[in-house]
């Protein structure tokens, strides 16, 4: 997996609460080949459009630095959409 490191990323929500008590939803990526962790966004009510959105937001930002990620890891969570094809 170390020589395939700067092709993947991994992503989850981090849930946290707020001091008001509201509950958050922090959407991170990790870069496996540089380990840097990548806040996408934070929401009250993740949807599979606002990922979508956030991923689209990411790959743009990938392609604008060279990167040349082939893969995301993730889990099975319902609130990352499953990828088409």
């Amino acid at each position: 997996m170390r020589s395939q490191a700067d092709t993947r990323l991994a992503c989850d929500f981090i849930e946290t609460v707020t001091l008001s008590g509201q509950r958050q939803y922090i959407l991170a990526v990790i870069e496996h080949a540089t380990r840097r962790v990548r806040v996408l966004g934070t929401t009250a009510h993740p949807s599979g459009n606002w990922v979508i959105q956030a991923m689209k937001n990411l790959v743009m930002d990938l392609e604008d630095a060279g990167c040349r990620t082939r893969f995301l890891i993730r889990d099975r969570d319902g609130k990352v959409p499953r990828p088409h094809g």
